[in-house]
């Protein structure tokens, strides 16, 4: 794995990606300022083949977004023989156990046969409490919730259609809408709690479709 500080790359070529990314786009658009502390806290991350990026159970600061490549999302670190899903260029990943100040849920590592993959990862450790706008602004919080929530409910109808009846995906319809005032304290709030709500509904999803243990035997049985 290579990490290269924001300042060591090619400012054009930098540029071109964080143009791609809508998140950082609208910083650099709306509140330079505050661009600039989210470039203070980024890098670029090269991984090779048969790298891990995060692992299930840690504690980590890092929101991805993937520029090229794809990515495999895994249970945990011991049994890859089942694939939870993928993630490809242009997604991001990582923020939910942020925001939820919990351990990663999966693993995610490049895919098998994948030759490399380039990402930016935003260190976030700095969110604070969540009306904490010492560092970052209720703006940049808003976006950046915003597409957590828009990012996690697009996976969750990825299940949807893969298992339309499940009953978690009868669950997934209970998430919490805001429907109040835009750009406010209390729509931060909900988004918060749509967050936590989602984070749970996910957890469950990789815990129900994680590879059992006697699968797993089954298929060492007949390597």
């Amino acid at each position: 794995m290579k990490v290269i500080p924001m300042r060591d790359y090619p400012q054009d070529v930098a540029d071109n990606f964080l143009s791609g990314i809508s998140f950082v786009r609208e910083m650099r658009l709306n509140d330079p300022s505050q661009f600039d502390v989210l470039m203070q806290r980024t890098q670029f991350v090269e991984l090779s083949p048969g790298e891990t990026i995060i692992n299930a159970g840690e504690m980590d600061s890092r929101y991805f977004f993937l520029l090229k490549g794809q990515l495999s999302v895994y249970p945990d670190s011991e049994h890859r023989t089942r694939e939870l899903n993928k993630i490809t260029p242009g997604q991001s990943f990582g923020a939910l156990s942020i925001i939820c100040h919990k351990p990663r849920t999966a693993t995610v590592a490049i895919t098998p046969g994948c030759i490399g993959a380039l990402l930016i990862a935003i260190d976030l450790r700095d969110l604070g409490e969540l009306l904490d706008f010492s560092v970052f602004t209720l703006g940049t919080k808003l976006s950046l919730y915003r597409t957590v929530v828009n990012n996690t409910r697009w996976q969750l109808e990825v299940y949807k259609m893969d298992y339309p009846t499940h009953p978690l995906t009868q669950k997934s319809k209970e998430v919490e809408l805001y429907i109040g005032k835009k750009m406010t304290e209390q729509e931060l709030q909900s988004l918060e709690r749509q967050i936590l709500q989602l984070t749970a509904l996910i957890t469950e999803w990789n815990t129900e479709l994680a590879p059992k243990e006697a699968d797993v035997q089954d298929r060492g049985a007949n390597i």
